[in-house]
């Protein structure tokens, strides 16, 4: 019976040791940083970030999903054909995968929060100028940059946000916080609305003209610009900071962290006076501390660890979850404007038709020559179906948030799989111009969430010292997949729709099955 009593106190109840010291007495060698945060207490601390989280990757969203509705209005004026729309609109995912490890890297060795700052303004930066572009070179290049910067807030804010909060919360104020991926692409929506409603044009040159289109780029990047500005007042990570030894400055933002959230000036009230090392900071430490020999050996000791058992077996299944949630979120989700466009351009003198019959005999997607009359005009429809799906995301987004806390993450991405997966298949039946709509947005929707569950089930299995770089290196893979799709999937469903319908939704539930090898935590 002795056996059974100690396993119940230090493994059933493990999260309530603490509680169960008498009143004044310390543990022995300190409180571990999760027992620390626990009893800093969840409040206004854990919501403000995450919202400052969520604008980050409101951010990410922008300069994405913006270029949907800004590629139609620039195609005539830069000269674009449909292929070269395609890569242009995947060259921020293709600077995305290639400096995800990079940022990964600075942002486990030098620190979450100062990596945001920087790469939030850097990213405003060249999302701005992305304004001058004059042709498909210098806009690739710019939106490649704008790529390159972007990276940063879009894996970060996972780890710096989801470090604030206990494991208890970290689901689901991470998934709250991915509301404002919603947010973003009704704000792109509704700001190109307007932005567009005009045809004014200040000429520059006799070669270059701004018009309302190149506006729209400076409007997109102001919620990044404001968000940077917002992370030079919030503090490092705590955890990351105990992770390189600087305890004392952990210890200093707990405190406050303490102060803030249960509305006092004192700290009287928190028990914590040292921090224990956990084991993963312990391994952290030493590597900070023997870590030598130059920029490349010190990314490579820094990636070891992921690709070590058990890890590279969680790094494999993340990576493929990512590889089909990007490649139809990302992917698709660029495309979906111009197949609405087309869905919903039929004769209505004609028989409803199914969306594959459509856009196979609808040759606009692919590379075009010939063109006799450019069409710059983005129709209502591009809004009007990018605002709905931006709003099914925001409300499936906090319904999930509320529910999330109560059901395993694990169980949630599997739903997600199986619902984008079943709209995908489910396509190919419908001939309801509106239910096309509807199912278009359900299919893009989930897929796009399950981007959160994944990033959330990698700051859960990965260690602090990698886990920035896990996150990175997973979002790099999907956004490799996402370039490609954007870039070719409006060809694919040409030459063969429904066949591209099933290989996506056959891979989300792939996806669903791999979710159950993953462990539990």
């Amino acid at each position: 019976m002795a056996p059974s009593a100690v396993s119940m106190v230090f493994t059933v109840e493990n999260a309530k040791t603490v509680g169960a010291l008498e009143k004044g007495q310390k543990p022995p060698g300190g409180h571990s940083f999760d027992e620390a945060l626990e009893l800093a207490g969840f409040g206004r601390v854990q919501i403000v970030l995450s919202i400052l989280a969520g604008l980050g990757m409101m951010a990410s969203i922008n300069e994405a999903m913006g270029m949907s509705i800004i590629l139609p209005a620039s195609q005539c004026d830069l000269d674009l054909d449909a292929g070269e729309k395609g890569i242009v609109g995947g060259a921020v995912f293709l600077g995305t995968m290639c400096s995800s490890y990079f940022w990964g890297y600075l942002a486990d060795t030098r620190g979450r929060q100062l990596i945001l700052k920087y790469a939030l303004f850097a990213t405003s930066f060249f999302g701005a100028i992305s304004c001058l572009a004059t042709g498909f070179t210098s806009l690739l290049v710019l939106r490649f940059l704008t790529g390159v910067c972007v990276a940063a807030p879009a894996s970060t804010v996972y780890a710096y946000l989801g470090e604030f909060t206990t494991p208890s919360r970290r689901s689901q104020m991470l998934s709250f916080a991915s509301v404002w991926g919603g947010v973003g692409i009704v704000y792109v929506s509704l700001v190109g609305w307007w932005i567009l409603s005009y045809d004014w044009v200040l000429t520059i040159s006799d070669s270059f003209e701004f018009k309302p289109w190149r506006l729209l780029f400076i409007i997109n990047t102001m919620p990044g610009f404001l968000n940077g500005i917002a992370f030079c007042f919030c503090p490092e990570s705590p955890k990351f900071l105990v992770s390189q030894g600087r305890n004392e400055e952990a210890l200093e933002i707990l405190k406050k962290v303490y102060k803030l959230n249960k509305g006092t000036d004192s700290t009287d009230g928190y028990e914590v006076t040292s921090l224990r090392l956990d084991p993963e900071d312990a391994i952290a430490r030493e590597q900070s501390e023997n870590g030598s020999g130059g920029l490349l050996k010190s990314m490579v000791q820094q990636t070891l660890p992921i690709v070590k058992l058990p890890y590279l077996v969680y790094f494999i299944i993340c990576c493929v979850h990512n590889i089909g949630a990007f490649a139809i979120y990302g992917g698709l989700g660029l495309w979906f404007p111009e197949i609405m466009n087309q869905v919903f351009s039929q004769d209505a003198t004609q028989i409803e038709r199914k969306v594959c019959a459509i856009l196979q005999r609808n040759e606009t997607l692919p590379v075009t020559s010939d063109v006799v009359l450019c069409d710059d005009e983005v129709k209502i429809e591009t809004f009007l179906y990018t605002l709905l799906l931006g709003i099914i995301g925001c409300i499936y987004a906090l319904i999930t948030s509320a529910v999330l806390g109560r059901i395993d993450q694990k169980v949630m991405m599997v739903f997600n799989c199986i619902v984008a997966g079943v709209s995908g298949i489910a396509l190919q039946f419908i001939t309801n111009a509106y239910a096309v709509a509807i199912l278009f947005c359900l299919e893009i929707v989930f897929a796009g969430y399950c981007v959160l569950l994944v990033n959330a089930n990698v700051v859960a299995i990965f260690p602090t010292n990698v886990r920035a770089m896990a996150v990175a290196l997973t979002n790099m893979i999907g956004r490799l997949s996402c370039f490609v799709a954007s870039a070719v999937i409006g060809l694919l469903i040409l030459q063969n729709c429904p066949v591209t319908f099933y290989m996506l939704s056959g891979l989300l539930f792939l996806c669903a099955g791999l979710t159950f090898l993953l462990p539990k935590k």
